[in-house]
């Protein structure tokens, strides 16, 4: 296994080709969309999350791993642990208040993923770049899917929002995207085509829009996030992503994997005869494993510079 410090990953090689791929299977997935019911498009959705979704996030230990040079991995372990207690703790305590954290830091992971490597490390602007870029994401699909959003967070939480606090918080999130990302792309602490990431906005914004929520979800997790991350973690874990490589990253993870998705089956099967629960259950789930990964993620974004 490579190790992270000595690795000189060249972040811009084949990222074009890779940007070019997700597009043409985004515009392939939004055809589909028009070709299956819904509930088909739900049923692919969570086959791919429960796959490349659930296997991105799979090889966290072998990760913490190759961040023990300066870190001994006992302590990053025990601090992933702590991060998973923590988001049960919020969840004992309030519901709705767990559903907002795990909104705001899956938010924070969204960005940091795609736009982490196309910045120079420190700015002071990133956090906040990171935090409207997820949120931008994830609005777009509330207010593109507003009755079935409501909906899941009613039953998630028990609060109701009205219309107005959802576009209120895209237009927030929007406006201050631009604003810091038009300033640190002339300061040259950004490397992006803005109108290009706009144009990519509004080819998702077309996908949420005739898609199913789970499958415009699935489509912008899957192609946009998951992949490149994975691409990432085979880039830092072996120092190339090739198919050999890829087989190598399997290998080390599908345990993990394996006891993600058993867990998922078991959960599924004490609560099936309450399908509404279970689906709240599994968002808090995915929030007490999401929470640990972005810590991962963000040191090994860090490291990467």
């Amino acid at each position: 296994m490579y190790n992270i410090f000595t690795i000189s990953l060249n972040v811009n090689r084949d990222v074009s080709i890779l940007k070019n791929i997700i597009l043409v299977l985004t515009i392939f997935g939004l055809w589909l969309s028009t070709q299956i019911s819904p509930q088909v498009q739900d049923y692919l959705a969570y086959g791919l999350i429960l796959t490349f979704g659930v296997l991105h996030g799979a090889n966290d230990i072998t990760l913490i791993s190759s961040l023990s040079n300066k870190n001994p991995t006992r302590k990053l372990l025990g601090m992933y642990l702590g991060a998973m207690g923590l988001v049960t703790f919020f969840f004992l305590i309030s519901r709705g208040f767990a559903l907002v954290f795990f909104i705001l830091i899956s938010a924070y992971h969204f960005g940091e993923q795609h736009l982490g490597s196309r910045m120079e490390y420190p700015s002071r602007y990133r956090h906040a770049l990171f935090l409207c870029y997820g949120l931008v994401i994830l609005f777009l699909i509330f207010n593109l899917k507003l009755n079935e959003t409501i909906a899941i967070i009613s039953d998630a939480s028990g609060w109701v929002f009205a219309n107005e606090v959802f576009q209120s918080i895209l237009i927030v999130a929007l406006v201050g995207l631009l604003i810091i990302a038009f300033k640190m792309v002339r300061e040259k602490e950004l490397r992006i085509n803005v109108i290009k990431e706009l144009f990519y906005l509004m080819v998702l914004a077309i996908v949420f829009a005739n898609s199913s929520l789970v499958w415009g979800f699935a489509i912008y997790f899957i192609l946009w996030h998951s992949i490149p991350s994975l691409y990432d973690q085979i880039g830092v874990l072996y120092g190339k992503a090739t198919k050999y490589t890829f087989i190598a990253y399997l290998k080390s993870s599908y345990i993990y994997w394996l006891i993600s998705i058993l867990g998922l089956l078991v959960l599924y099967g004490l609560l099936k005869d309450r399908v509404d629960f279970f689906i709240t259950v599994v968002l808090y789930v995915l929030a007490a494993i999401t929470f640990p990964h972005v810590m991962v993620m963000s040191k090994l974004e860090r490291l990467k510079k």
